[in-house]
């Protein structure tokens, strides 16, 4: 399933067009695609650029509500169309430790551009026993993800 979860993912309709700076006919074609995304999708935002010898583009989230109520993340590398080319994913990863481990709802992580790296972080509650955690994810070309998971300790006398 999860195999499945990457490849719809990677269909034309969820690469939405760069459409900054468009208005009007561009606009509404945006918001016409954006009414065929999957209703378990949550939330998408682009958080970092990236960059190698051959390829550019930037970094998208892709947050998913389960049937549960837990989220869970989507990190995709997204390269930016040349000559009138498309911009296309070429690499979508599941955020595995929230697929498996955790039972959370967690916010959309916020992005630290670094000079060879894209940090992000993120708090998340546990759905059964409300601990609180915090997400870090560490993202350099596409398809390089390290994931680390911090337990905040509560506050208490």
């Amino acid at each position: 399933m999860q195999r499945w979860l990457l490849m719809l993912l990677a269909i034309p309709a969820l690469v939405l067009a760069d459409n900054h700076g468009k208005h009007n006919a561009d606009s509404k074609e945006a918001l016409s695609e954006a009414y065929v995304m999957p209703v378990w999708v949550d939330a998408v935002t682009q958080v970092c650029p990236w960059k190698s010898e051959d390829a550019e583009g930037y970094i998208r989230l892709i947050r998913k509500q389960n049937e549960d109520g837990s989220h869970g993340l989507f990190v995709q590398w997204l390269r930016k169309g040349i000559a009138g080319a498309p911009t296309a994913a070429v690499s979508t990863l599941a955020v595995e430790p929230l697929e498996h481990d955790y039972l959370v709802r967690i916010e959309m992580p916020s992005p630290t551009l670094a000079r060879d790296a894209c940090r992000l972080k993120a708090l998340a509650e546990d759905m059964m026993n409300e601990r609180r955690y915090e997400f870090d994810l560490l993202l350099r070309g596409p398809g390089d993800m390290q994931v680390n998971v911090k337990r905040m300790l509560g506050g208490g006398v």
